[in-house]
């Protein structure tokens, strides 16, 4: 079967076609170093792109949250430090107190260095993060934890459990905590706060009406109250160090994770420019063969002739 002048012109104008698309293609592959540049050009590569690219975009997530409850852990267990100093003091002026051959004047003197103790630690209970909200108040994160009601005593305003912030798909860590327990602790008068004891211990030393046995008596419970406080805070920055060892963990994991799910990301897109360049050139002589065989086509047209 004979072809014609006209079915030859189609054949090599779309030979020619094919060959300057494949062209353009490499030629962009090429300057973009990547080998799926349109979802068409592997629909399953491309979707596995996709789906690494989204995995890797939830890693990132979590890796800034994880930057985010450091810096939170971080602040409360400074200020958990700064308490449990201020307790080592509050224990060493319950040991002077408890001398009995302290005057009026003596008692008046560690009243008064108690009474900053008790507005430091006061202070510190109501400590903040970097963007303003209370570390200790449980949910309520824009209210004060701790305030002094009409009557002079420390009272607790925050409520429920600190806020988590996922660190995985199914994990997450409380930035914070509720300062009701964190200064609770048992005493031989009932659970109290923290606050509470260091106030009852301040009201002991300036009642000048105070008998010996009760004033005795009130000292061996300051004593215990200041060192189960010590005790409950160094267990509350346990606590902290924990969460933050377990962030170190999952940061450290999600981050060789993420490695790899980069890796796989660009071995699946990525280019191999060499193999390219020599594509590249293939196609440029066959165009440049398919373009000269074109040419002499036409000088066989018959309207060569005419």
């Amino acid at each position: 079967m004979r072809v014609g002048t006209f079915q030859s012109f189609q054949s090599q104008m779309s030979r020619m076609g094919s060959l300057q698309s494949t062209l353009a293609q490499l030629e962009a592959q090429i300057a973009s170093g990547k080998r799926i540049l349109d979802p068409s050009d592997d629909p399953l590569g491309s979707s596995r792109v996709a789906d690494l690219q989204r995995s890797i975009d939830n890693n990132q997530q979590f890796i800034r949250n994880m930057d985010a409850i450091t810096t939170q852990l971080s602040f409360a267990d400074s200020a958990v430090d700064a308490m449990s100093n201020q307790m080592v003091r509050a224990k060493e002026l319950a040991v002077q107190a408890a001398n009995g051959t302290l005057t009026d004047a003596d008692r008046k003197v560690i009243s008064t260095e108690l009474g900053q103790i008790i507005d430091q630690m006061l202070s510190l209970s109501n400590s903040r993060d970097a963007a303003g909200n209370y570390l200790f108040s449980g949910a309520s994160v824009g209210t004060a934890p701790f305030a002094r009601d009409a009557t002079g005593a420390i009272v607790w305003q925050g409520s429920g459990d600190a806020p988590k912030v996922p660190i995985s798909a199914d994990v997450a860590v409380s930035t914070g905590a509720n300062g009701l327990s964190m200064l609770s602790i048992e005493t031989s008068g009932g659970r109290q706060t923290i606050l509470a004891s260091l106030t009852e211990f301040k009201a002991l030393l300036d009642d000048p009406s105070v008998d010996a046995a009760t004033f005795t008596a009130g000292m061996e419970k300051a004593l215990s109250d200041t060192t189960a406080g010590i005790d409950r805070l160094a267990d509350q920055r346990a606590t902290f160090g924990s969460r933050m060892a377990q962030v170190d963990t999952e940061t450290d994991r999600l981050k060789a994770l993420e490695t790899t799910m980069t890796t796989a990301k660009s071995n699946l897109e990525s280019l191999d420019v060499a193999a390219a360049i020599v594509q590249l050139k293939s196609a440029m002589t066959l165009l440049d063969a398919s373009q000269q065989s074109f040419a002499q086509i036409k000088k066989l047209s018959l309207f060569s002739y005419l």
